[in-house]
């Protein structure tokens, strides 16, 4: 049986990371037509904005810093060391971002919250920063079947695909007739 949390990726981050539109790993699509639709997707994953919807030189930071994103996340997820040129694009990014953000110390510890010129860019970055701080982030996962990556929190083996609504069906019909193929009529 599918739990509600099978077709969440388990980190606000994660959303912004999946918001491509791709049966395979090409990430050519994006799975929203304008900024506004982007925010929508956001909001709904729990990514609390709070910043006007981008322009078009904004949104542009934002898929480049998803991509670099990505490539880097992809990589640890597969355990292999994510390449040089994305992680220092990564690491420029997340200097930058902290260097503009407002530190709130309290009893409950240290709260990194965006500028008072923040943009989405700097409200991504301090989301993927809270992402890789996650002891979660063992648990990260790819599709087998598209680019979405997600934290697998389940016991066992682990998941094999972003949601069984997205790839999951897909890949056991997928098996079923192969199987009713390959068996003797």
């Amino acid at each position: 049986m599918q739990s509600a949390s099978d077709d969440r990726p388990g980190h606000p981050f994660l959303a912004f990371l999946n918001t491509v539109r791709d049966d395979g790993k090409t990430r050519r699509l994006n799975s929203f037509a304008t900024p506004e639709d982007l925010i929508v997707q956001l909001d709904r994953a729990g990514l609390w904005i709070g910043v006007p919807p981008p322009n078009r030189g904004q949104l542009d930071q934002a898929l480049m810093l998803r991509e670099t994103a990505y490539a880097t996340l992809s990589a640890m997820a597969a355990g292999r060391r994510p390449g040089r040129e994305d992680a220092l694009d990564m690491e420029t990014a997340i200097k930058a971002v902290l260097a503009d953000s407002q530190f709130r110390f309290s009893k409950a510890g240290l709260d990194i919250a965006p500028g008072p010129l923040a943009g989405l860019h700097d409200v991504l970055v301090l989301s993927l920063i809270d992402l890789l701080r996650s002891p979660a982030i063992g648990r990260l996962r790819e599709c087998r079947r598209c680019t979405h990556l997600f934290l697998d929190h389940g016991r066992g083996p682990g998941r094999h695909w972003c949601s069984m609504a997205r790839c999951g069906n897909r890949a056991k019909s997928e098996s079923f007739r192969r199987r009713q193929k390959a068996a003797p009529g």
